[in-house]
């Protein structure tokens, strides 16, 4: 079947599912193995329900959960929402928005998945729904059901129908006997419906799994979701596909089928763009670049991404990549791109931490740093890769030979400056090895002290006048930014400010002092590899004091009563390493402070071009405005 290792467990004889184990990591090419498929539809069509273990990688469920989490968290409390559906004690139905981690040909397109659809269902099979399932903890049984009402007034013909809906289902958290799952009667969608009352608990069973594994459903399978008795939410993502003919509306009354927006669309691969003709709004043509909308800085975030994906497809030309899949990652400080190459296998090479298929493409604000600057940053990266051996991004040149490539595009103001960087392997995760993270650090300042910095190296300098003086709010011209604080967070943040110096003209800038560090150490931009803790993001790496690496790191855990344990298996593991400066222990809480005043003044930067800024500044004003005060008198 494969040389990989697949097993397969019909359990026949019983009331349990058939299984089909896949081996971790199992190579995604290898899902399109004919023995496979057929082995896996012939398994579905007898049981009306597959479990298959292992078939997403681990990676891409953390993205999906840190996804969910991001979006979605508000629907965690136990109400009622405009927009979902409620489908039962504690449960509610939700149509995802089809953005960011889940607007991915990974999660809508597996390969064993579509290969089973065009069988189980028919040539020109679509994409039906997308969206999630959340059980609240305590969410008792649900109700047993099958998913749709029958198609026809013949019970005879009703259940010898072949499947018109199957549903993937996948967990975002592992499915064990206190989160629950669902429970199925194994081969019920081939029965009438008449017999369902007859039925017997003893005859069902419940499938458990990890995250990274799914089951399948056909919507004729009996079925309802079982207790989630743990402390947890337990969200299950579906995407359910439908027979061409079939449309569903009885779930929707209050809420799309599929919600996804012309933006979102057009990143669609062409090749997977068949699985949304259900959309007919989209499926006709996609939306073109309306450059007659105002000002950049003026736009909503819609088009501000519209227009530098735009640019996004310019910039990979000159690497020789104009027909790769271009994915949204984030519209932040910079703009990045997961860069794919179609049908190419998603593996790393031995001993790198880099996949062969992918690369980051980050498109740099404008007006602020220099294309100096920028190369700088990338000859860091690669130093820190190639002479240091740290699993860091690495720059991919241009076809010419240089590190970074300068593009403009029509709709976006000024030129900007781009990057490609190969993909670094690896997931997020809580809770984090803190000690790794310090080990990390450490290898970070080593290479930095030791390292004979090239000649033209141009990164800001984190110090007092970088933070607060000219450079406030990571600009270029810090008194505006001020000037543009609302009071009283000006007072309280230059109050910050003054005891920054003070600490700066007692520590000075000499080398066991102060050297080039990462600067933006927060738990997203680390990344975990078995062991191993991973940087990426190094757009902010400039000169500062050693101790603000340890500072940005446990700036995103201030309110919590941890923080000394974190900061001592944070020096624990950076002694392993270097000797950490040890006189500025005492002033790590002005360090934590500056953090996030610093962050507070780059919002109000960003606020004056980006909506999304613009629509969390009050907020995040007053969250730092908090901290800051806290920090100051503790």
């Amino acid at each position: 079947m494969s040389k990989f290792e697949v097993k397969i467990i019909e359990n026949s004889n019983s009331n349990q599912v058939p299984i089909i184990n896949l081996q971790q990591n199992f190579p995604q090419n290898e899902l399109r193995n004919p023995e496979l498929i057929k082995i896996a539809q012939n398994l579905f069509r007898k049981d009306g329900v597959l479990q298959i273990n292992n078939l997403f990688p681990k990676d891409l469920v953390s993205q999906l959960y840190a996804s969910f989490l991001e979006s979605y968290q508000k629907y965690f409390d136990d109400a009622e929402y405009a927009d979902s559906l409620d489908v039962g004690n504690k449960r509610r139905m939700i149509t995802l928005d089809i953005k960011s981690a889940f607007n991915d040909p990974a999660v809508y397109g597996n390969l064993l998945l579509l290969n089973m659809m065009r069988r189980l269902l028919d040539k020109k099979f679509i994409l039906g729904t997308m969206g999630v399932v959340i059980s609240l903890p305590g969410s008792k049984h649900q109700h047993v059901h099958r998913d749709h009402t029958p198609l026809f007034d013949l019970e005879e013909l009703d259940s010898k129908l072949p499947s018109y809906a199957i549903t993937a289902v996948i967990p975002l958290v592992d499915l064990t006997e206190d989160t629950g799952s669902t429970r199925v009667w194994k081969g019920s969608h081939l029965t009438p419906r008449s017999q369902d009352k007859e039925r017997k608990l003893e005859e069902s069973t419940v499938p458990l799994m990890k995250a990274g594994s799914c089951y399948l459903m056909d919507y004729e399978l009996l079925h309802g979701g079982t207790p989630n008795v743990s402390n947890i939410v337990r969200p299950i993502l579906y995407v359910i596909y439908y027979r061409s003919w079939f449309r569903e509306s009885i779930n929707f009354e209050k809420q799309e089928r599929l919600l996804i927006s012309p933006f979102e669309y057009q990143r669609i691969p062409d090749h997977y763009k068949f699985l949304f003709a259900g959309l007919e709004k989209f499926s006709q043509k996609q939306e073109k670049l309306d450059l007659s909308k105002g000002k950049f800085e003026e736009l909503d975030a819609y088009n501000q991404e519209l227009r530098l994906f735009n640019l996004a497809k310019k910039a990979l030309v000159a690497y020789g990549l104009k027909d790769a899949e271009i994915k949204l990652i984030a519209h932040r400080e910079c703009t990045t791109f997961k860069i794919e190459i179609p049908n190419a296998s998603q593996k790393t090479e031995s001993n790198s931490p880099h996949l062969t298929n992918c690369f980051l493409l980050r498109i740099y604000r404008g007006n602020y740093l220099s294309p100096e600057s920028v190369e700088s940053e990338l000859l860091w990266l690669r130093s820190l890769y190639q002479e240091a051996n740290l699993a860091v991004p690495e720059a991919v040149p241009t076809l010419d030979g240089k590190l970074l490539n300068v593009v403009e595009a029509p709709g976006v103001p000024e030129p900007r400056i781009c990057s490609l960087t190969r993909w670094v392997y690896g997931y997020k995760d809580k809770p984090m090895n803190i000690k790794a993270v310090g080990i990390l650090i450490g290898k970070l300042h080593n290479q930095a002290a030791n390292w004979a910095i090239p000649d033209n190296f141009k990164r800001p300098f984190w110090d007092w006048d970088g933070l607060f003086g000219s450079g406030a709010g990571y600009s270029n011209d810090g008194q505006k930014i001020w000037e543009l604080t609302p009071e009283p967070y000006r007072s309280l943040f230059a109050e910050v400010g003054a005891k920054f110096k003070e600490v700066s003209d007692i520590l000075g800038q000499d080398k066991e002092q102060f050297g080039m560090i990462h600067a933006d150490l927060c738990p997203g931009n680390l990344l975990i590899y078995k062991d191993e803790i991973r940087p990426i993001d190094f757009a902010d790496c400039g000169f500062g004091y050693w101790g603000y690496d340890i500072a940005m790191f446990l700036s995103y855990y201030s309110q919590s009563p941890e923080v000394p344990t974190y900061l001592q298996w944070l020096l624990e593991g950076y002694g392993e390493v270097r000797k950490f400066p040890e006189e500025q222990l005492q002033y790590m809480d002005i360090f934590i402070a500056a953090q996030h005043v610093t962050l507070a003044l780059w919002r109000v930067n960003r606020a004056q071009d980006h909506p999304y800024f613009r629509s969390i500044l009050d907020k995040a004003l007053a969250e730092a405005g908090e901290q800051a005060k806290l920090l100051l008198n503790r």
